[in-house]
């Protein structure tokens, strides 16, 4: 498999990381400030401090991800795109299940790497990390109309 060419990469694909490595970086800023918080708090369960731990595993592997897929590996694109959705799918849970504002902000850093995802699988970047050209839609032949 080879490696498409750094000096033609589309600016959606710069885009794709960007949104990628900022939606890791909040994700696991927040994971951060859930376990802290959950430490200080003095309930005893660590039900939130794992949730955590798990919100800051994911928004380091969205940064390791997102930096194999921006090289252009057609994987890496696809496993990070298909963790986002997971990710998104799983903190929608969370944040509606455990009416936690932390958790409603881990969604909205999610969301953005989930429109990373959306950026990286456009026309132009498909191209580019494929080297095929999307094919056309066929259009269709018109209907004649029943006399």
């Amino acid at each position: 498999m080879t490696s498409p060419d750094p000096a033609q990469r589309p600016k959606l694909v710069v885009w794709a990381y960007r949104c990628w490595v900022a939606s890791g970086a909040l994700l696991a800023l927040l994971g951060i400030l859930v376990v802290v918080l959950s430490a200080v708090d003095d309930s005893g369960s660590m039900s939130s401090a794992m949730l955590g731990v798990l919100i800051l595993i994911v928004g380091v592997a969205y940064i390791l991800l997102g930096s194999k897929a921006f090289t252009g590996d057609v994987r890496w694109r696809s496993s990070l795109s298909a963790l986002t959705l997971v990710v998104v799918a799983m903190l929608l849970f969370l944040s509606v299940g455990l009416g936690s504002p932390l958790f409603a902000l881990a969604l909205l850093a999610a969301i953005v790497g989930l429109f990373g995802s959306l950026l990286a699988y456009r026309p132009d970047s498909e191209t580019w990390y494929t080297g095929k050209a999307p094919e056309p839609k066929k259009q269709r032949a018109p209907r004649k109309k029943k006399p």
